[in-house]
């Protein structure tokens, strides 16, 4: 017997066969979740599960996708896309002086003293139109138009305020975590059961949505990438040939408070942003 599952999408089409059924795999805990209990036959099956790349993601992310990608692919069709209208990662298409990109949320203190946060458009550029396309591939057609496809989404109980109606008229998006009141501690205590790790959280690493804790799990357990990401915040202040930079008014950071990343004491920092996102980024990522 599957797992109910809650689904969100116009009224018109929600009772039709699905064209095709995805899932969008984050590699996160709650996706990596889903991904397993389809496999283990606990949720219908999916015709592919599919792992939208930013080019940014930890190390710990793409070994446990190899990781889970070596335990399913017996069962489960695994694919990767990623933004291939420019170099397919996103902190170069950033400093790219041409070319494609997107808006990350970087904090902005502009000449007059006033501050901001810019635009968000990286999750439905590397995340969402990958795999929109590779829908449509797969379908066989330019234009989703009459289609209806299932999405199922890693999103947990605990975090139900994500859940939201699909943009587009085709999709249907699928919450079986919500359906069934499983949250984040049951997910993990899931692959306890299975004798598994436990999953990563799947962010990129520059993402200004960190709070001062992830920040500092970064840098303590991961130096190298917190060099990167320390690399590139210097970066938005000092590149003179990128395009997102030189578009904005202002000094950018990549923390809230708007000094640069590598002098920032995490722990002694009161903060009280919090993490905007619980595991992994699919394109629904802020509420």
């Amino acid at each position: 017997m599957y797992l109910k599952e809650m689904r969100l999408a116009d009224e018109k089409i929600i009772d039709k066969k699905p064209d095709l059924r995805i899932l969008s795999l984050g590699a996160g805990v709650q996706s990596s979740t889903l991904l397993m209990k389809i496999y283990n036959g606990e949720i219908a099956p999916v015709d592919a599960a599919i792992f939208a790349d930013t080019g940014n993601e930890p190390q710990e992310v793409y070994d446990w996708f190899k990781f889970l990608e070596e335990k399913v692919s017996d069962k489960i069709n695994i694919e990767i896309v990623n933004n291939d209208r420019n170099t397919g990662d996103i902190t170069k298409d950033l400093m790219s002086p041409v070319g494609f990109f997107a808006s990350i949320p970087v904090f902005v203190k502009n000449p007059s003293g006033k501050q901001g946060l810019t635009l968000r458009t990286c999750t439905d550029r590397y995340k969402i139109q990958p795999i929109n396309k590779r829908i449509r591939e797969i379908l066989g057609v330019t234009n989703l138009r009459g289609k209806v496809v299932e999405i199922v989404m890693g999103i947990s109980q605990d975090e139900i305020q994500r859940a939201k109606y699909p943009p587009n008229k085709w999709a249907v998006n699928c919450y079986p975590l919500i359906e069934n009141k499983i949250t984040r501690h049951d997910c993990l205590h899931y692959f306890e059961k299975l004798g598994f790790p436990q999953p990563p959280r799947s962010a990129c690493i520059i993402c200004p949505y960190h709070d001062n804790k992830e920040w500092q799990r970064i840098k303590d357990k991961h130096p190298k990438e917190f060099e990167y990401a320390v690399d590139f915040d210097n970066k938005l202040r000092s590149s003179k040939n990128s395009q997102f930079v030189n578009k904005l008014d202002g000094e950018l950071f990549l923390h809230r408070k708007m000094q640069p990343l590598g002098s920032i004491d995490f722990i002694a920092e009161d903060d009280p942003q919090y993490q905007l996102f619980d595991d992994e980024c699919e394109g629904y990522c802020g509420v």
